[in-house]
């Protein structure tokens, strides 16, 4: 599936919480008004993936949002993921780890050094693409997931620092 990874707009705010509720069960699920909040954030950043049109959907419009991920820099050199959904449809293609490499990308240009993430410890597809990709669980957060008992991974990777300019000195 081709996607291409571009900035979020407002307009696009309605079908990220629309995947975003088909992405997790209820009462895991951001609701809109916290979805917003973390998109909002001064050092945040959403980028999504918008693809030429859903598999097997010829009537969907001609783009189609695959998924989407936000972002944030927690400090000086660290960095966070608090999202990263896919569609069912978009699963398997690319577009998470199209993503994921938008977003470390991101995340190194500002100056992070390392990233952070929490998933579900019983996610597994989820757990399968941080560790394809170099993500290592930290510690287990207790009861991350009050609504369903669950705990959750916090998973984190290095980035490599930003390398010298391009620019000749002539």
């Amino acid at each position: 599936m081709r996607c291409a990874i571009r900035e979020f707009h407002a307009a696009d705010f309605a079908r990220l919480c629309e995947i975003e509720q088909r992405c997790f069960p209820p009462g895991m699920a951001f609701p809109p008004a916290v979805l917003s909040g973390f998109i909002r954030q001064r050092n945040a950043f959403t980028l999504v993936a918008e693809s030429d049109r859903p598999p097997g959907s010829p009537e969907e419009p001609a783009a189609w949002i695959a998924g989407f991920l936000v972002g944030e820099k927690l400090r000086r050199t660290v960095g966070r993921f608090v999202a990263l959904d896919v569609t069912p449809e978009a699963r398997r293609r690319g577009v998470a780890a199209g993503l994921l490499a938008a977003g470390e990308e991101r995340l190194r240009l500002a100056g992070c050094r390392q990233v952070l993430l929490e998933t579900a410890v019983n996610n597994e597809a989820a757990l399968e693409l941080y560790r394809r990709h170099g993500y290592a669980v930290l510690k287990t957060l207790v009861n991350y997931y009050p609504s369903h008992a669950l705990d959750a991974y916090q998973l984190g990777k290095r980035l490599p620092a930003r390398g010298p300019s391009r620019e000749s000195s002539s």
